[in-house]
């Protein structure tokens, strides 16, 4: 009875995930749009929607400031684990 149990809750598990990777695939590929429900009313009520312009991430100037973060002196040691 419990191997039934688990057995369909793995199958509802795994058809769960299946969905879920199809929907985020579709929206990196572009064919499902991102408009909330927030974005809507937005439209609706003033016509359009201003997004402001990004400006490029500049991934070297990242790399400097995550190495420059980690480099950083004064980290605690670390605490003995004690179960």
């Amino acid at each position: 009875m419990l191997g039934v149990l688990f057995a369909v809750l793995s199958i509802v598990v795994l058809l769960g995930w299946i969905v879920r990777r199809r929907e985020i695939r579709e929206t990196v590929e572009g064919e499902r749009p991102m408009v909330t429900d927030e974005v809507l009313r937005r439209i609706l009520s003033e016509g359009e929607l201003e997004v402001p312009e990004e400006e490029p991430l500049d991934e070297e100037e990242i790399r400097d400031a995550e190495d420059e973060f980690w480099d950083q002196t004064g980290w605690d040691d670390p605490e003995e684990f004690r179960p």
